[in-house]
């Protein structure tokens, strides 16, 4: 796969198909943010996107959650507090922007979420998820 194929860059790709396919859906997601928010499209393609961003997030979580402790991964735990923390993180930001009383706050709190997980996804992925993905590659988990 390579930059052209996909909407992440390539220094996100991990060479593991199965969490490289479902982070790839996380940075569509995070581009579809980003088009909504420059497009000043309706607040209820935001909601939309923080909804299918929550549900998500969740699918994936579990299985990289499920993956390591089938593979005796031991930065699992670690590892988990990473995921707890865009859980709190995201949800936090998502109920400002349900809670807000204009659409400026509304866009205001959109654009700190995709700040939040810019900044996550490039943390998180580039850092953790390389170690996590290199384990399962070495144990041939995948």
């Amino acid at each position: 796969m390579t930059e052209q194929e996909c909407y992440m860059p390539e220094k996100f790709i991990l060479q593991h198909p199965a969490i490289d396919m479902q982070h790839e859906v996380l940075f569509v997601l995070y581009n579809e943010l980003l088009h909504t928010l420059q497009s000043c499209e309706d607040e209820y393609d935001l909601a939309d996107i923080f909804l299918g961003l929550n549900v998500y997030v969740v699918s994936h979580f579990q299985f990289e959650e499920d993956a390591m402790l089938a593979s005796g991964y031991d930065e699992r735990e670690k590892h988990m507090e990473g995921h707890s923390q865009l859980r709190l993180g995201v949800g936090a930001l998502h109920a400002r922007f349900l809670a807000a009383s204009s659409r400026e706050e509304a866009r205001e709190v959109a654009q700190a979420i995709a700040d939040f997980l810019l900044e996550w996804l490039e943390n998180h992925i580039a850092k953790v998820d390389r170690r996590l993905t290199q384990y399962l590659l070495e144990q041939s988990v995948q």
